[in-house]
């Protein structure tokens, strides 16, 4: 036969009719067995495609096999999105970290920076401690020697004014007042010092507040265009009344400087509960402002004829007494806060 013709066959694989059909005509043998090798390959696959779909254990198979990468993709998933939070987690972190180490560099400069202010302080008070010492040492003498001097000319000027002065004889009373007042302020000159640089021990007694300053403004020249006040209330303190009297003498002293054009001295005594307090004000222009801090320090003054320790004696005697003193502005006001019990 010229002509080799393929008839339908049917094919029964598994209760399944597969159809092959195939009416090409081959002109050699060679042709026709090269086209039946791949219509039997093409036929085998079919077969098994079919073979796959109808077997429910592939399905099963298949479906259990998808499920398992999806839930291995959704742990995938999962643990990059912990991953991501960790590590943003750990950024901040990192980056709170860093924000509280430069805080704490630039605490411990600033520490760094007041711990050498201090030390500088300390090593200049040191200093002047030192030169203060020797300074009191030779103040101390001299004021000592001078002193007596001094009460022993001031005595004798007492005596010459009683015997030359003459009632109408203004322009000698003026002299005799101006010797008078050079040496009181010399005089107190050197009882600051002496006061400053003696430290006693407290002699307390019961003493009335107005009976110490009362022999405070006896020992005083005041001039007649100033006013003093006393408080209306008086109270008892136990206090050594002669270290007490050294302090208001100054204050009131203080007060008198600062009024050139006259003025008023107020004294207030007001008795808490636990403390006295004393407060000193007067009219003057008031303490200027970057001075404040600095009046209490010794050899601070504002005086060209000051020592600078009359403020500083006031404190070393409050504090022996247990007391605080502080000084407000406009109008000057010294407050002397005393317990009453010591």
């Amino acid at each position: 036969m010229e002509k080799d013709v393929i008839e339908r066959r049917n094919v029964m694989i598994s209760g399944t009719r597969v159809k092959e059909s195939s009416n090409t005509n081959f002109r050699s043998r060679g042709t026709s067995q090269s086209g039946l090798k791949e219509s039997l390959q093409n036929t085998e696959n079919d077969l098994m495609n079919a073979l796959f779909e109808q077997n429910p254990a592939y399905n099963q198979t298949i479906a259990t096999l998808k499920q398992f990468n999806e839930y291995k993709l959704q742990l995938a998933k999962n643990q990059v999105e912990r991953e991501l939070k960790l590590s943003k987690a750990f950024e901040q972190r990192v980056i709170q970290n860093l924000k509280n180490v430069a805080n704490n560099e630039r605490k411990l400069k600033e520490q760094k920076f007041h711990l050498q202010e201090k030390m500088n302080k300390v090593s200049e008070k040191l200093t002047d401690s030192g030169r203060l010492m020797t300074i009191g040492t030779l103040a101390t003498r001299f004021s000592h020697d001078v002193k007596n001097p001094l009460t022993l000319i001031q005595t004798q000027l007492e005596v010459l004014q009683m015997k030359f002065l003459k009632e109408n004889d203004n322009d000698t009373k003026v002299a005799f007042l101006r010797i008078f007042y050079a040496l009181s302020g010399i005089t107190h000159m050197a009882e600051q010092v002496l006061d400053y640089s003696r430290e006693k021990p407290l002699q307390t007694t019961q003493t009335n507040l107005s009976d110490i300053l009362k022999l405070c403004i006896m020992g005083m020249v005041i001039p007649e265009n100033i006013k003093i006040t006393l408080p209306e209330k008086d109270c008892t303190i136990l206090c050594d009344d002669y270290q007490i009297g050294i302090v208001f003498n100054n204050l009131i002293l203080n007060s008198i400087e600062s009024l050139e054009d006259g003025g008023e001295i107020k004294i207030n005594v007001n008795n808490e509960t636990d403390n006295i307090v004393i407060e000193f004000q007067d009219s003057g222009p008031g303490i200027s402002e970057d001075i404040v801090e600095k009046i209490f320090e010794p050899m601070f003054s504002t005086k060209q004829k000051g020592t600078g320790l009359g403020l500083a004696s006031c404190v070393r005697i409050i504090a022996q007494h247990k007391g605080t003193i502080s000084v407000q502005n406009n109008p000057t006001r010294f407050l002397i806060k005393l317990p009453k019990n010591q």
